[in-house]
């Protein structure tokens, strides 16, 4: 049975759960009909996907939260309420203060509690930082998020709903930490490494630097001037700001140039590889987007070891069934679909972009490698993600490729120098400071880029914003084009 046709299926009976809002006991019929097809004749395979996009229906509705009479969100709107919960997540920490996730367990007023439940988004001030596991006493008014005005605009309240969130709490009057966790090799422990390590940086290197090399090593994005924030996203370049399946693919290409000097096999040389960036992702924070990272560019790997066509697409499509499996408003998530999207054109468009790219004979000289490697990444990765970008943003960068060129072959050599001058700070601060000297140069390389080529006024460009009906029709026109242009569209239809 063709896993890709089942696995798109599953993603469409989410999407047409989510956004049609079918019944539950519409889907449960289609679902008896699809099986007793099944039965009939297994031969086809028209009854095992509409299978899965009842299964995929029934999932989401099994995964939307029953709100309880002890739900949190009942004390929304009231005076001030004392809550006590624990920190489920790993804090998002920024220049302005952290987000902390906290399961309720109970809440009233300061001297009378009653049992409760849900989990409440709390916006704290960036000091004392907290860490998954923290049992903590919250005081202050809880608030209902902000729902879209208008048709278009961003549902923040809908957008929270899907990670199930339902309450606020901006800036509490008080916060109170009940129990201290012990150290133990958990999130909590990995979380506080990380902060360690944070701070190592900070006094390893200046600014802007420190910020960048935190953001590239630890996933950690606090810090960066807002000039700097603002010159990587006229550029294009954000992506390499944070934690993402870019740094990924930076890690295993960087243990594949290892392998080849060593000429060690490339099978091995590929779980060799898979083994780091999954221990870099728990070093990370092991976070929803850090694992949808990881898996998007452990696939992208999987297919250059393989050299096959259609297995990756299968992987893909498998990946994403599983992550959607877990928590269906995955689906919803924008980093989830870049990510599922530029893994997606990558495998298809990158050979073309490639070989057009071979085209320029000043590129194909052995000198120019890594920029033909970044250039192809970025054009292939753009096929698929700039229509989704633009329809969000509304913002075009035509100096993008340019930036990538110039910025993207840099990052590895950054990325490398940052870590030794971090392991060699963790060791002995002078040491690292020494050795900080040198990977000044690469962030300082990265910095000073980004902001000259934000400069002109041309550098980017608002799109006005088009409707859905016209993103669709773009990503129809795309996929039209690959299906008639691939070379072996009829061996992976009949397979």
């Amino acid at each position: 049975m063709n896993v890709i046709r089942l696995a798109l299926g599953w993603l469409v009976g989410i999407a047409l759960a989510g956004n049609v809002s079918l019944p539950l006991h519409w889907l449960a019929i289609v679902a008896g009909v699809a099986i007793a097809g099944i039965v009939v004749d297994r031969s086809r395979w028209f009854a095992p996907v509409m299978l899965c996009v009842a299964l995929g229906g029934i999932r989401y509705h099994l995964a939307q939260p029953l709100l309880g009479p002890h739900h949190i969100e009942r004390w929304a709107g009231t005076a001030e309420v004392t809550i006590v919960g624990r920190v489920d997540e790993e804090p998002r920490r920024d220049d302005t203060g952290q987000q902390l996730v906290v399961i309720v367990s109970h809440a009233g007023s300061s001297d009378r509690f009653a049992p409760a439940e849900g989990r409440v988004l709390v916006r704290a001030p960036p000091y004392p930082p907290y860490y998954p596991g923290d049992h903590l006493l919250l005081s202050g008014r809880l608030s209902l998020p902000r729902a879209a005005q208008r048709p278009g605009e961003f549902d923040y309240r809908a957008y929270l709903a899907r990670r199930g969130i339902f309450v606020l709490l901006n800036r509490p009057t008080a916060i109170r930490v009940l129990a201290t966790r012990e150290p133990a090799w958990g999130l909590a422990q990995i979380s506080q490494s990380r902060e360690y390590c944070r701070r190592v940086l900070l006094r390893l290197l200046p600014e802007p630097q420190a910020a960048l090399a935190i953001g590239i090593l630890l996933g950690i994005q606090a810090g960066l001037p807002e000039t700097a924030r603002a010159a990587f996203a006229t550029t294009g370049t954000s992506h390499i700001l944070v934690v993402s399946g870019w740094n990924f693919t930076i890690v295993a290409a960087a243990l594949a140039a290892l392998a080849k000097l060593t000429r060690l096999r490339p099978w091995p040389a590929f779980w060799l590889s898979l083994a780091a960036m999954w221990i870099y992702a728990g070093f990370t924070g092991a976070s929803a987007a850090v694992v949808r990272a990881a898996m998007m560019a452990s696939l992208a790997l999987l297919a250059r070891t393989a050299e096959r066509q259609s297995e990756p697409w299968r992987l893909l499509l498998a990946a994403c069934w599983l992550l959607t499996l877990v928590n269906p408003h995955t689906l919803w998530d924008l980093g989830f679909q870049l990510s599922a999207l530029a893994t997606a054109s990558l495998f298809a468009f990158g050979k073309p972009v490639e070989r057009w790219l071979n085209g320029f004979g000043w590129l194909a000289h052995p000198a120019l490698a890594a920029v033909r490697e970044a250039l192809t990444a970025t054009l292939a990765a753009q096929v698929l993600t700039l229509p989704l970008m633009l329809y969000h943003f509304g913002n075009l960068s035509l100096v993008a490729p340019l930036a990538n060129i110039l910025i993207v072959p840099v990052v590895p050599v950054a990325m490398l120098l940052g870590m030794v001058a971090l392991i060699g700070g963790l060791i002995w601060l002078p040491l690292g400071q020494w050795l900080a000297a040198v990977a000044w140069l690469p962030l300082s390389w990265i910095t000073n880029v980004a902001m000259v080529l934000a400069q002109p006024a041309w550098a980017a460009i608002a799109v006005p914003a088009f409707p859905l009906w016209l993103l669709l029709a773009s990503y129809a026109v795309i996929a039209s084009y690959w299906l008639w242009r691939r070379p072996d569209r009829t061996e992976t239809q009949e397979a």
